[in-house]
């Protein structure tokens, strides 16, 4: 029996994705190779560095095989030249003459400031020589003390079948790389589970030993199905406040594929993965139990996950695959217990995968993934590379007084909620209250200002919900023309009164197509009485954000809607908050 909609807790935080923020990077110009451009880019690693910039990590095939990283000094929207960091060569595995190639980059900013990257290397043909393939792949590291524009030279530390690699810091100054631990081969096919390997030196050496081997490794997950283990592709969050380390993890093979995928693993600070036995029995016999493993969501089936936390401890997952029988690459937002992945949005059409996310500042995320397409000259597969940024819409407290209003010129948008999708341009709402007045406050940007009536125009639109009282749909468009509706059963009806307009600022033209236009404001204010009377101290309002936009300035062309993703608008029980101090 699922609890009534109103009753559903969907979390604090909505992510709103940024259409005019996306880059596409087909190819890049590479700075220290012997050919000036690589044409083929997978396994994007998009992360914020400590001063600001942006590094990139990615590898130059489907599986390898070297290694390249770029930055930005733009927040996303401009790259330099790729600077090749690991090269494929010929060398000799038990097989014979052979080529040892390179991928599955990940890097890690360290609180020293010193970033560490690793990656897989394995012997192309060796790998595949079963017997012996625990000698013919394993872990490199280098590190950048420069924010990524010199690095180190590669050291291996660890020798055995493996991929994806990924690092965790602790408070303690533990360093944790976490890797598919693909050693055991049964039945001609990868017995597979998740395990963990550690360093208390910085990084110089791994469980004791300047390189470790897959015998030394640390088994934290491994699920079980028709006989093999499908654990796999990790990496870590830690919680806020000593509340443990959740690690997201794709549950699949190459022959079978297991319905609950992904999943999350976690374990206590106290423990850090090291309760008795705990390794040898999750490797002989699967684990945790339940709580400790469990479904992240029950309407997503996706694979290769990536984990970050937002400034406010939330913990975030991305992931490619289907949500409701919908492809994409997709984020779900949980909760500070890393638990509760509720809040669902797309940012990529279905195509893309083995993307990574993560928070540039309080507001923004980036979020970026691979996607595979066919050469028109040649006619064979590429990768290519898209990020775009996420806006972290958040519940809000606010305090009683006048809102005052922004210029359009010097816009700062921190803290406001977002929606910018869909359609171009982006809009934002603000909120404010009186002991007399509810105030919305809406900034439209776009280069084509359309009003006529308050619904047939570019505007924003807000579902207000307040517990007892009723619900109401408000819309204001550039004309300072609003209407208000209050919810009677399955109909709005319409509320008439003579109050004036909305107070607008406008920079551009409407209804006249000249591409000049910055886009408007409006300052909205409403009696209370209007909205089910005086509120009561610390009330929270539930409030549905939506926009409108019109495909052209003819008064007739259809008007594209987008709304708040991860809240259904006819459940209020699942909308962000404004509590009024």
């Amino acid at each position: 029996m699922f609890p009534a909609a109103a009753d559903i807790n969907r979390g604090d935080v909505r992510i709103s994705w940024d259409a005019s923020s996306l880059v596409v990077m087909d190819s890049v110009a590479v700075s220290n190779a012997d050919y000036a451009v690589e044409r083929n880019l997978y396994y994007p690693r998009a992360k914020h560095l400590s001063d600001g910039s942006m590094l990139l990590s990615f590898e130059n095939d489907h599986y390898g095989w070297d290694i390249y990283v770029c930055k930005s000094y733009d927040g996303g929207k401009t790259w330099t030249d790729a600077r090749l960091i690991r090269h494929s060569h010929l060398a000799q595995s038990t097989v014979g003459d052979d080529l040892k190639v390179f991928l599955n980059p990940d890097f890690y900013q360290l609180r020293s400031g010193r970033i560490l990257m690793a990656w897989q290397w394995r012997y192309k043909n060796g790998y595949a020589d079963l017997p012996n393939t625990n000698e013919n792949c394993g872990i490199e590291l280098v590190y950048s003390d420069d924010r990524g524009e010199t690095w180190s030279e590669p050291r291996e530390i660890y020798r055995g079948r493996c991929w994806e690699p990924a690092f965790l810091e602790l408070p303690s100054g533990e360093i944790q790389i976490y890797l598919t631990d693909s050693q055991e081969i049964k039945d001609k096919g990868s017995f597979a589970c998740t395990s963990v390997i550690r360093s208390f030196d910085g990084g110089a050496t791994w469980q004791g030993k300047e390189m470790c081997v897959h015998t030394d490794t640390e088994p934290i997950s491994r699920t079980r199905w028709n006989g093999r283990g499908m654990d796999g592709m990790p990496t870590a969050v830690l919680l806020d406040n000593d509340k443990g380390i959740v690690v997201p993890l794709e549950t699949w093979s190459g022959r079978d594929v297991y319905d609950i995928s992904p999943i999350v693993v976690r374990t206590t600070m106290t423990d850090n993965w090291k309760t008795p036995d705990q390794g040898a029995s999750i490797r002989a016999n699967g684990g945790p139990d339940y709580p400790m493993k469990k479904q992240v969501n029950k309407d997503f089936k996706g694979f290769g996950p990536y984990s970050c936390k937002l400034s406010g401890g939330e913990m975030v997952i991305l992931s490619n695959g289907a949500y409701k029988g919908d492809g994409g690459v997709w984020v779900l937002v949980g909760d500070n217990n890393g638990d509760n992945f509720n809040c669902v949005s797309k940012v990529f059409d279905d195509g893309g995968y083995w993307g990574s996310i993560d928070p540039l500042n309080a507001n923004e995320v980036m979020a970026t993934c691979t996607v595979r397409y066919q050469d028109p000259d040649t006619g064979g597969n590429r990768g290519r590379i898209m990020l775009m940024k996420g806006w972290v819409n958040r519940s809000r407290t606010i305090s009683r007084g006048e809102l005052v209003m922004q210029k359009l010129t010097d816009f700062r948008p921190a803290g406001l909620w977002m929606l910018g999708k869909d359609a171009p341009g982006k809009t934002y709402v603000d909120f404010g209250y009186t002991a007399a007045k509810f105030q919305l406050g809406s900034y439209v940007f776009t280069d084509n200002i359309v009003a006529y009536s308050p619904e047939n125009s570019d505007a924003a639109q807000i579902l207000l919900n307040r517990a007892g009282k009723g619900t109401w749909k408000i819309t204001v468009n550039a004309k300072g023309d609003y209407t208000v509706y209050s919810l009677d059963g399955s109909s709005w009806k319409l509320l008439s009164w003579e109050y004036g307009k909305a107070a607008v600022q406008i920079l551009g033209d409407i209804n006249k197509r000249s591409g000049a236009d910055l886009g408007y404001s409006a300052k909205l204010d409403l009696p209370w009485e209007l909205l089910g009377g005086k509120p009561a101290k610390n009330e929270k309002l539930r409030i549905n954000f939506s926009r409108i936009c019109k495909k052209t300035e003819k008064l007739k062309s259809a008007v594209i809607r987008e709304y708040m993703e991860g809240e259904n608008p006819d459940y209020p029980g699942e909308w962000l908050s404004i509590t009024l101090k």
